[in-house]
């Protein structure tokens, strides 16, 4: 079974994925709302995938948090985003181990980048 990590400052769309992946037999190490939440929760969890929003609580966006984050751990990261601003998109593929689905989230193409993810851990 893969850990997964979900970082989204919205906590009813944070409970929802977390359902969402529970349902989909994925186990579910934590949620975090903000980057600090987030670091405090990576000291002692160690995710095979991180999903996260780029907008969050605290001092660092998601871009800012996942550059952090690989600066010493190469954790993949779904990113689950709102945004379609080219510099975002083009952010998100300058950073290895990086993908995103845009928001609304539909529950087929979450599963289907999720199993792209195992795939390729495997």
């Amino acid at each position: 079974m893969k850990k997964i990590l979900i970082i989204e400052d919205e906590t009813i769309i944070s409970f929802g994925y977390r359902l969402q992946l529970e349902r989909m037999g994925f186990e579910v190490v934590g949620t975090a709302r903000s980057s600090e939440e987030a670091e405090a929760l990576l000291a002692i969890e160690l995710p095979d995938l991180i999903i996260m929003d780029i907008y969050l609580k605290g001092t660092k966006n998601g871009l800012d948090l996942a550059r952090e984050i690989h600066g010493h751990d190469r954790i993949p990261i779904l990113f689950l985003t709102a945004s379609t601003k080219p510099e975002i998109v083009a952010a998100i593929h300058g950073l290895k181990d990086c993908q995103y689905l845009s928001k609304p989230i539909n529950a087929d193409s979450l599963e289907d980048m999720l199993q792209r993810f195992v795939r390729a851990s495997a």
